[in-house]
This record gives C-alpha cells, structure tokens and sequence, in this order.
C-alpha cells in the first residue's frame, strides 16, 4: 500500500464556493488495463509507456477518499524536486468508481487508459535529465460538482517500462535530454 500523502488544496484552486472538503488523494501508476493502479511511495519507480500519437507518457491515476460525487478533474505533474518548477504535466475531467473491498475509496474506471493522465514525458527536449532521476509527482483531485479538493505528493523516478530490445532502446533514446527530431532513427 502507498504511503500516506499529505491532503490539501493546491493554490491554483479557483473557489467554487465557501466550503472545501479535503480529500484524501493517494498516487497510482496505471499499469494496464483491467489491472489494479500500482499505488506509489517514496522512491518508487513510474512507468514510461509508448503513446499512440507517439513518443512516451506517465499514465497517473489516484485513489480518492471523500468524494460527494463521481465526476472529478484529475491534474498531474512532475514537478523538480529542488526548484518546485513544473516540467510537465496532463489534466482531464473522469469518472471515479467505488475500489472493489474498500467502498470509502474511490478510483478511475479502470477499464479505460482514458481515465488517467497521460502526463506527456518524451520525446525530452529540455537539458533535465529523467530517467532514474527524482521526480516530485503531484495529483490533484477536484471534484466538479462538488466541494471536494486534494492533493497529494511522492517522489518517483521514471523508467522505461518496456523489456529490452528496440523499444526500450527507443524509450530511452527519446527520454534523454535535448532531444531532436531524427535522433532516434537508428535506435527502431
């Protein structure tokens, strides 16, 4: 199981109203489809996975406790650990569903990726190193018909999730730093 992340609202929440509940926000990383969210601690590695449209993407979904409603806006960043600047990050509208055994919890529908971020990671053209390196992941949970706000934090470290051979070498071609349009041809 996780480790407990702090809960509270972000500062960029626009107030819908005088009320906020906090929502206790735990970290995943989908792994798969019709696979349990792989729930996230200190130090744990994230997987990098191809994208359809190219290049590779964090998938982060996030087990929530307080919700009043179903609908929420799941935002997720990778945040430097030393600057708090955002590098990157993925935000969409889902529908959240009660954890089989544990109804207080909500999660994604896990039947569909599209119930996750899909925080867009490589091809890497800035000069940070991410691979290995140590992320902040942040995940923010906003309900949208509701007054429920959370957010939680863990350290990660992102890793190609493929095994070896010529997409993992394509994986990390496009991961390292400065990338540019061509250089990973040779590496397919």
């Amino acid at each position: 199981m996780a480790a407990a992340c702090k809960s509270e609202p972000g500062p960029e929440h626009e107030q819908k109203s005088d009320v906020v509940v906090v929502l206790d926000v735990l970290p995943g990383d989908f792994v798969a489809e019709n696979e349990p969210l792989k729930m996230l601690s200190a130090g744990d590695p994230i997987q990098l996975v191809p994208a359809p449209q190219g290049g590779h993407v964090i998938h982060v979904g996030a087990r929530v406790r307080g919700l009043g409603s179903d609908t929420v806006n799941i935002r997720s960043r990778l945040r430097d650990p030393t600057t708090n600047a955002i590098e990157m990050e993925e935000a969409r509208d889902i529908v959240m569903r009660p954890v089989d055994g544990q109804p207080e919890w909500m999660e994604p529908d896990l039947r569909s990726v599209s119930q996750v971020t899909h925080i867009p990671a490589c091809p890497n053209y800035d000069a940070v190193v991410l691979l290995g390196a140590t992320w902040t992941l942040e995940v923010i949970i906003d309900e949208i018909e509701g007054p429920g706000l959370g957010t939680a934090r863990v350290d990660v470290s992102p890793a190609c999730s493929q095994a070896d051979g010529p997409a993992k070498a394509q994986c990390q071609c496009e991961c390292e730093p400065n990338y540019v349009l061509g250089k990973c041809a040779a590496a397919k």
